[in-house]
């Protein structure tokens, strides 16, 4: 196996794509060109416990930008968190682009010992597969939030300029296009899967506008072996170390109890000191809809008598009005796609006429009782499916960028008309590192 070494904070970021580090290569290790299976597997699983610490790092920007959370104990909120956020000097900004490129370059490093092995083997194809739609996974979230960023597809010592955002999103379809070839149905929800690609390509295909293929993905989850959840311990329990839903399409299993990646610790721990608690304006309303009554997921996302907490990450025992019990919270699983993704994400393709009744089925899963009309228009039913969508993911990511996807920023109060906002801008320390022309800063922003 081989090891790149990274001095500092990366040693002017390799990952950003700025300069790379030489390879380095030690004596008691396998390059990577000859590496046999049981290296490929443990390769394969460094990947994902890389995507783990990925995926958290980048977990609470959709909550934050989307105005669901407001200060908790231990963190002061500005009135114009999402102004502060984005700015070409912001640490958030280029923690995220640099984190994600760390990532990128792990992910390569497995293509690149995948195949050098067996093209038939079943580690090549888990290693592959894995690859390609950690790739995938990556991108989505950079270009969602920076738009154009440089495509980097193989380890590489060269400054890559920034692709156009619609190039981005076209590798997006095209490494889940190949992760797909590789991967078998799901066994182990800790792996990427031939559903997990449906799923993901579900949400790519509605975020570029095919609507078709949209359907037509999520159509292929839906139809497969998971179930809703239908009651509150159902839906509590995804959400704990050593769950068994039958809704959970992919996780990352998290189980590094000694790492950060502790979601509770961020807005529900038992020392008070978690840094976000629920906005005030939705404790009162993020669950009271007139749509349903008896929503499964009330319970166990917030509890009225503890307002501080934000309860649907447990923090352990049933203290400080936790719903359920949590033996081992420290390595609860990060959600990543459950079968609630397919059928919002096809709602919201479908639109009113043909998405009602796709809302209706996940609805009753969801509520006591469900009442719907029989007919809305497009805003009507737009604005039922962003609720819905946040009361299903609050907390996990999404809102912001449900509402980035549907145009939608007269839902965030602190907007004012900055239209730049929707994409974040490039790290000026990496601009400054390639050069402007190399890197051009997103429209709206200066130095």
């Amino acid at each position: 196996m081989r090891r790149i070494m990274i001095f500092g904070a990366c040693m002017l970021l390799l990952a950003g794509c700025a300069k790379q580090l030489d390879d380095i290569r030690p004596k008691d290790k396998i390059a990577s060109d000859a590496v046999n299976e049981n290296d490929l597997g443990k390769l394969t699983n460094g990947v994902l416990n890389r995507m783990e610490n990925f995926a958290v790092s980048f977990w609470c920007d959709g909550d934050y930008l989307g105005e669901n959370f407001t200060e908790g104990p231990g963190f002061d909120y500005t009135d114009d968190f999402m102004g502060e956020i984005v700015s070409t000097s912001s640490a958030w900004a280029k923690s995220r682009w640099q984190t994600g490129f760390v990532a990128l370059m792990h992910v390569n490093e497995l293509l690149k010992s995948a195949n050098s092995g067996d093209a038939e083997s079943a580690a090549v194809k888990q290693a592959k597969g894995t690859a390609y739609f950690c790739r995938a996974f990556i991108y989505y979230n950079l270009v969602t939030r920076f738009g154009g960023v440089p495509i980097v597809k193989a380890p590489s010592m060269d400054v890559i300029p920034i692709s156009s955002e619609d190039e981005v999103w076209a590798l997006i379809v095209a490494d889940l296009l190949e992760a797909e070839k590789y991967l078998e149905p799901v066994s182990n929800v800790y792996r990427p899967s031939d559903e997990a690609c449906w799923a993901f390509l579900s949400k790519v295909y509605l975020w570029v506008g095919d609507k078709e293929n949209a359907v037509i993905y999520a159509d292929k989850v839906i139809g497969g072996k998971f179930e809703l959840a239908s009651t509150s311990e159902d839906y509590a329990s995804m959400f704990v170390a050593g769950n068994s839903s039958n809704e959970v399409v992919f996780a990352l299993a998290n189980k590094r109890s000694t790492s950060f990646l502790r979601l509770f610790e961020k807005m529900n721990d038992t020392d008070a000191s978690f840094n976000y608690s629920m906005a005030e304006d939705l404790r009162t309303s993020l669950f009271a809809d007139a749509a349903g009554t008896g929503d499964i997921r009330k319970d166990p996302t917030y509890n009225p008598a503890f307002p501080d907490r934000i309860i649907k990450f447990p923090n352990g025992g049933q203290g400080f009005g936790q719903f359920i019990a949590n033996d081992e919270p420290s390595a609860s699983p990060i959600q990543i796609f459950r079968l609630a993704d397919a059928y919002l994400t096809k709602a919201e393709a479908q639109g009113a006429s043909a998405g009602l009744a796709t809302m209706k089925t996940f609805m009753e899963k969801r509520y006591a009782s469900v009442s719907l009309p029989a007919s809305m228009s497009d805003k009507e039913f737009q604005d039922l499916v962003l609720d819905e969508n946040n009361r299903e993911f609050y907390a996990e990511g999404r809102r912001w960028f449900d509402i980035k996807r549907n145009g939608r920023t007269d839902l965030i109060k602190c907007w004012g008309g900055r239209d730049h906002l929707l994409y974040w801008p490039i790290p000026q320390d990496e601009r400054d590192l390639v050069g402007g022309d190399v890197y051009p800063q997103n429209p709206g922003y200066s130095k």
